[in-house]
């Protein structure tokens, strides 16, 4: 009969220990989850745009806070190349990018698509 006893005191001391253990992790998730990771609103950067210079190297527009930045990618480093300083001509990319579909830019075929509409458009 000791023995019973025993075996249900550990087994209700694990079960509060495990509960526990899962309480503060799902406290700590939405914590987190609140202060580091933006919930909805719009997104911090948006690549507006993508096109393939040679193997595994690309020129980017990318939208960051309000600012449009042209970035060189390889597979190893990243380069700012320079920003688009003219209001008109941010406004007028934010506003294409925010009405076109998100074209992911690591899709070769959907990207070359994606450049002949830019070209198309100039």
């Amino acid at each position: 009969m000791e023995m019973w006893e025993s075996v249900v005191r550990m087994v209700s001391a694990l079960g509060v220990v495990l509960a526990l253990i899962l309480g503060l992790l799902a406290v700590v998730k939405s914590r987190v989850g609140q202060r580091f990771l933006p919930v909805g609103g719009a997104p911090l950067i948006k690549v507006l745009g993508s096109g393939s210079v040679g193997s595994r190297k690309q020129v980017m527009l990318v939208a960051v806070a309000g600012e449009v930045l042209i970035l060189g990618t390889t597979a190893t480093d990243l380069i700012a190349l320079g920003k688009v300083t003219d209001p008109e001509q941010v406004k007028r990319l934010l506003l294409d990018a925010s009405s076109s579909p998100v074209i992911p830019p690591s899709d070769p075929v959907r990207s070359e698509s994606r450049e002949e509409t830019v070209h198309a458009g100039r």
